[in-house]
């Protein structure tokens, strides 16, 4: 984008210095408003989706530590969840990460998304010590967006 030139001080503002100063103000209003490429839209289970630019959706990202040299059997689960605040409940996403490869296979199923909060259990495929932390992504609405 062109910058204007710096007028001298003194130099009396004549119409060809202010029309070049609203041109490069709408240049840089076309080029920063929002169009449907920047939008975010989140779409719940029911209901209608909302739509808000990108900049103003949010990202809630943890890594919780599920277990730590935990005795497990196979097919036993453990439920946890994660708070967080949203207006509506947010696009969630879990992935188990087994810190050592002794550590028994781990699934995590997430049973309850809210605007508040998401439910998920852990359920081990085998015998052994569990060593496991989980990442979660959620992204959605924030609560002060209107």
């Amino acid at each position: 984008m062109p910058q204007l030139p710096l007028p001298q001080r003194g130099q009396p503002l004549d119409v060809s210095y202010l029309y070049q100063m609203a041109s490069t103000i709408n240049d840089l209003v076309v080029q920063v408003s929002p169009t449907n490429s920047n939008n975010v839209k989140i779409k719940p289970v029911t209901g209608s989706a909302s739509s808000v630019p990108t900049a103003s959706a949010a990202m809630y990202c943890e890594t919780k530590n599920l277990f730590s040299n935990k005795d497990v059997t196979a097919g036993q689960t453990e439920s946890f969840d994660i708070d967080f605040q949203f207006k509506i409940p947010p696009v969630v996403v879990a992935t188990p990460w087994n810190k050592n490869s002794s550590s028994p296979d781990v699934s995590i199923f997430i049973t309850n998304v809210t605007n508040s909060k998401a439910t998920f259990v852990a359920k081990f495929s085998s015998n052994g010590k569990a060593n496991v932390d989980v990442n979660i992504i959620a992204i959605g609405i924030p609560n002060w967006n209107v």
